[in-house]
């Protein structure tokens, strides 16, 4: 493959100059990729990558000095390793029966998200102890166990309108047991 990107440069001069370099650290830019990646065909791949780089910026590459050029070669198979696996890394794709399906967004929430909600949920337990035994367990089954008002006035044996009421009671005693705990410093 590089061979025959190398024979399509038109410049003899420049054909020249990247078949001379091709011929003296094709091994090396090799060796160095593959250290970098682990895998013979990504190694491979991504040389070819440096390789097509430098034939479309040939002119600056013939300006780089004959000393600097191996540097310079193993610069480029670095950063383009680099750059490969950060790609890779932004992109993740889930393999289902042999189709892949796009991007999976990292919608998680981030750790201080997590902290506020566990902080949260630690003052509506200890706000929920404070209040009495029946507003506790309207709360329980309507947003913990998700009971709708109809089967909460099936279980409690009272109205769906007394069933609305007592939740709308047993929001404000826990939203005013919370708030007494802060003005507390608790």
């Amino acid at each position: 493959m590089i061979t025959m990107m190398i024979s399509a440069i038109e410049n003899d001069f420049q054909r020249e100059f990247i078949t001379e370099i091709y011929k003296k650290y094709y091994s090396a830019m090799l060796k160095k990729a593959f250290s970098l990646l682990d895998n013979t065909e990504d190694a491979e791949e991504l040389v070819q990558e440096v390789f097509a780089d430098l034939i479309a910026r040939v002119d600056s590459v013939m300006t780089v000095e004959q000393k600097k050029l191996p540097a310079y070669l193993m610069s480029a198979v670095k950063y383009c390793a680099y750059d490969e696996n950060r790609k890779q890394s932004r992109w993740h794709f889930v393999d289902i029966e042999s189709e892949e399906i796009g991007h999976i967004p990292d919608d998680g929430p981030i750790p201080e998200e997590l902290y506020l909600k566990t902080e949260a949920i630690v003052e509506l337990k200890s706000a929920l102890e404070k209040i009495p035994e029946k507003y506790k367990n309207l709360l329980e089954f309507k947003y913990i166990l998700g009971l709708s008002d109809s089967e909460l006035s099936a279980k409690f044996k009272i109205s769906e309108g007394a069933v609305r009421t007592s939740l709308m009671r047993a929001r404000r005693k826990a939203c005013s047991v919370m708030r007494e705990g802060e003005e507390n410093g608790i």
